[in-house]
């Protein structure tokens, strides 16, 4: 079924806002919500608010490697039905009406509603793209990444207020298609996780038995590696190098850089084992770098620090030059002896014997960034054939993980799509640009503002 638009619209007066249904209002945020600084015992459920999900308890997930303070007493009250913004991050979409009772750090915003609305539609509304646009354009800071939310203009921040049935239709509307899309999702994350076990236990299997089934085989000596063939040669990683590079992380602008720019790689940009040069930010123009520290083509790039530990140790070759960038304090460049081909190292440093090591290796204080010293990785036991034989095990895992990779690919592209088009159907619902009433059916209308959607 095709959306339609209303049948009446009026200027909103408000520019970023444009025109609105007929029926609808706009009021300042202030009327209705108010702030609310109410301090807990410390002993309430931690909670944080996060850009995917919303407001949910910290100890829910493990990607969040924020360290909560050792003194929660002035953490502050979050009733469910208020509304959490984290300042600092509302423009990146840290910002949500909460589900739960619980505590959130003294430096978020809480707010509770004054009057009667769908709490289900303003979380959608606070959190759709207009609403993100406009944070960024009342935030302001030094550093790009934690632009902190001017709290006068944001209590003036106009607010869509449709009819209150209009808001339940609204929200009943979005939880069903967001719920759709969500399992969408889910699927194909299900797909990708699949599929790169598969690529890994294929590469782990290549670079440490070989690819002869019948050759001679000999006890390495490490437990967790076993046999492998007697040709090979199992020795430290500093015997196949001629050194390592790392860079360095000035303040650098959020955008990519660009014909007159460069950039510095972020952490990230070999995450999953492919080079993603877009993985960078622009550094300013006046900043004097090492020319030693540009990326090439070739080089063969390893994350050192994450904050999750599944993510540190990541390593590929950079294959694409589109960017003039530079090395980050957070990554490596291993410079290879001619004892190894830099593809079969990629290789060997994407299989589970090389990830062993380094969930071994790794150091961190609990929730702060996990790093991997270069004295470690120098030591990690490589097992290397002879030159030739590594060149035949390269080709064959070129062709072997073609499909998967191309596989994940696509899985990639299907999520970025699907959440295109959820925070596309999310903004055009709340903000009047298309009309769902009639799309939903009375039976399935709950009680207003009595849940809010994880949007």
């Amino acid at each position: 079924m095709s959306l339609k638009p209303y049948s009446g619209y009026k200027d909103s007066g408000v520019e970023w806002l444009g025109e609105i249904p007929t029926a609808w209002s706009v009021s300042p945020l202030w009327y209705l919500f108010k702030r609310s600084k109410r301090l807990g015992t410390g002993y309430e459920e931690l909670l944080s608010v996060y850009r995917d999900y919303g407001v949910i308890p910290k100890s829910s997930r493990d990607d969040n490697f924020n360290k909560a303070s050792d003194d929660l007493s002035k953490y502050q009250i979050v009733e469910v039905g208020d509304l959490v913004i984290n300042k600092m991050k509302a423009w990146q979409g840290s910002v949500a009406v909460s589900e739960y009772d619980g505590i959130v750090s003294p430096a978020y915003f809480v707010f509770r509603a004054l009057i009667t609305t769908d709490l289900r539609f303003m979380h959608y509304l606070m959190r759709s793209i207009p609403y993100f646009q406009h944070y960024a354009s009342i935030s302001s800071g030094v550093r790009p990444n934690q632009w902190d939310l001017d709290p006068d203009l944001h209590r003036l921040m106009p607010v869509l207020v449709p009819p209150l049935s209009e808001q339940t239709n609204i929200a009943t509307y979005l939880d069903r298609e967001t719920a759709e899309i969500d399992a969408f999702i889910a699927d194909q994350e299900e797909l990708i996780d699949l599929l790169t076990e598969r690529r890994t236990a294929t590469i782990t299997r290549a670079v440490t038995k070989g690819l002869e089934p019948n050759a001679p085989m000999k006890d390495s000596g490490v437990e967790w590696l076993g046999e492998v063939p007697t040709r090979w040669v199992v020795a430290p990683l500093k015997r196949q190098l001629l050194g390592i590079d790392q860079g360095v992380s000035p303040e650098a602008s959020t955008e990519l850089a660009d014909d007159q720019s460069v950039g510095v790689l972020k952490a990230g940009c070999v995450n999953g084992g492919t080079f993603q040069e877009t993985q960078h930010k622009r550094l300013p123009e006046d900043f004097a770098y090492d020319s030693k520290l540009l990326v090439n083509v070739g080089d063969l790039l390893v994350n050192r620090a994450s904050g999750s530990p599944s993510l540190v140790g990541s390593a590929a070759i950079v294959r694409t030059g589109n960017y003039k960038l530079i090395l980050s304090d957070k990554i490596f460049r291993l410079r290879l002896s001619s004892t190894v081909l830099p593809n079969y190292m990629e290789k060997f440093l994407n299989s589970t014997v090389y990830r062993i090591q380094v969930l071994g290796a790794i150091s961190g204080a609990e929730g702060l960034a996990n790093n991997l010293p270069s004295s470690a990785l120098r030591r990690f036991l490589v097992p290397v054939p002879p030159v030739d034989e590594q060149e035949k095990i390269t080709a064959y895992l070129d062709r072997e993980t073609a499909d998967i990779d191309a596989a994940i690919t696509d899985a990639r592209e299907a999520i970025a799509l699907s959440k295109e088009r959820r925070a596309a159907v999310i903004s055009a619902a709340v903000t009047g640009k298309i009309d769902v009433r009639g799309l939903i059916d009375p039976g399935t209308i709950g009680v207003e503002g009595a849940s809010v959607g994880a949007a």
